[in-house]
C-alpha cells in the first residue's frame, strides 16, 4: 500500500512539470530554459570553421618552400682544331719563293720547299753532335747553296762505312745531305738520328732529297 502511494505522488509531480514546460524555452515564473548546445560537452567539433579550398592551375607543379639550386653548368668540350700545314721558320734568311731546302736541326726535320709551301717533310734525320761551334765537325746554321751532287756509293773514311746520294751545301765544313751509313753492298748498317753526325745531315730518304736538289738551290739551316 505504501508503494502505491509513492508511485501516485510521482505521477502527480510529473504531470505538473509537463504543464509548466509547454513547448517553448520559457517556463512559468520567468525562468529561461536554455537549449542544450548541439555539440557534446567536452569535445571539439571536427571541421569547425571555414574551409579554404586549395586551388592550383591545371598541370602546375607545386612551388617548393626552399629555392631550387640552379642546374650545374656543363663545361663545353673543346674541339680539336685541324693541324696547320707545316711551314718553314719565319726568318729573313728563308727564301720566300722558288724551290729550296729547309733544315731544322732542333727538331731533326728536313723540308722540301716551294716558296712557303712544304712539298715534303722528312723526319727524323741525323745532324751534327755539335751545332754552331765553328768546329770542322759542327753543323753550322745559316743560308747555304747546293754546290755539288754525287749519287754513287762511296767510302766514308771517318766511319769506315759507305754513303750514297751526296748533296753538298757547306764547302767550308764539307757538310751535306747523304744516306744513312751503309756497308759495301749498300745495305744500311747505322740508321741513327738526332745529334750523332760529324756535321752532315743523314737521312733514310736520300733519294728524295737528291732528286729534289739542284746545284745553286738555297739550303736554309736553322735551330
Amino acid at each position: 500500500m505504501r508503494h502505491l502511494t509513492t508511485f501516485a505522488l510521482a505521477l502527480s509531480l510529473l504531470a505538473i512539470l509537463v504543464m509548466s514546460c509547454g513547448s517553448g524555452s520559457q517556463a512559468s515564473g520567468g525562468v529561461i530554459i536554455e537549449p542544450l548546445p548541439s555539440a557534446t560537452p567536452g569535445f571539439t567539433q571536427l571541421g569547425a570553421g571555414p574551409i579554404t579550398p586549395l586551388a592550383a592551375a591545371d598541370g602546375a607543379a607545386a612551388v617548393p618552400d626552399e629555392p631550387t639550386a640552379p642546374p650545374a653548368e656543363v663545361e663545353a668540350t673543346p674541339t680539336s682544331a685541324p693541324a696547320p700545314e707545316p711551314t718553314a721558320v719565319n726568318d729573313s734568311l728563308a727564301p720566300a719563293e722558288g724551290r729550296w731546302i729547309d733544315v731544322d736541326v732542333t727538331n731533326f726535320v728536313v723540308r722540301l720547299m716551294d716558296g712557303t709551301a712544304v712539298m715534303r717533310e722528312i723526319s727524323p734525320v741525323a745532324v751534327g753532335e755539335l751545332v754552331d761551334t765553328g768546329d770542322y765537325a759542327s753543323t753550322q746554321t745559316g743560308l747555304f747553296h747546293v754546290y755539288n751532287k754525287a749519287e754513287e756509293l762511296v767510302y766514308d773514311a771517318p766511319y769506315r762505312t759507305y754513303i750514297s746520294h751526296w748533296v753538298g751545301f757547306d764547302p767550308d765544313k764539307a757538310n751535306g745531305f747523304h744516306s744513312f751509313l751503309k756497308d759495301e753492298t749498300g745495305k744500311v748498317v747505322d740508321a741513327s738520328t738526332g745529334r750523332v753526325s760529324n756535321g752532315c745531315i743523314r737521312t733514310g730518304a736520300e733519294d728524295a732529297i737528291f732528286a729534289f736538289a739542284e746545284v745553286g738551290m738555297p739550303v736554309y739551316v736553322h735551330v
